[in-house]
């Protein structure tokens, strides 16, 4: 930026006749394709910035879209981790009521004698899961 102000300055000093040694026309023009260079350089420059800062910007954006929904995403996981554990815990507490054969009878039990031959083992499994549903 310094470089192209002290070009401009001779240059505009030159036109203006305040510098001897710049006097001279030719001297001028061969000047003047250096420090129009110069300008144009800083003036395209300035779009390309505002471009570069736009899409950094966007990409920053986008970042945080993406760290959020992952966010989101490792939340769900976890939630879904809790779920089955909790599905495990009761599963195993409703089989614990007695053996295989029980569990398999147990609605033809229920309907022949009104109750369930193990009531109370049933009614803490049943218990236990309601716990362990709730928690």
């Amino acid at each position: 930026m310094v470089l192209t102000l002290i070009f401009v300055g001779l240059y505009g000093a030159a036109l203006v006749g305040w510098l001897k040694p710049l006097a001279d026309e030719k001297m001028v023009l061969r000047i003047e394709p250096i420090i129009f260079v110069i300008i144009g350089y800083y003036f395209g420059r300035l779009p390309g910035q505002q471009n570069e800062k736009t899409l950094k910007d966007e990409i920053g954006r986008q970042t945080q879209k993406a760290e959020a929904a992952q966010h989101i995403k490792e939340q769900a996981l976890q939630t879904r981790e809790a779920l089955e554990e909790k599905l495990k815990n009761t599963s195993a507490a409703l089989n614990s009521a007695g053996p295989a054969t029980v569990r398999n009878s147990l609605a033809e039990e229920v309907h022949k004698t009104g109750g369930p031959i193990k009531e109370d083992g049933l009614r803490y499994s049943v218990g236990a899961a309601l716990r362990i549903l709730n928690s």
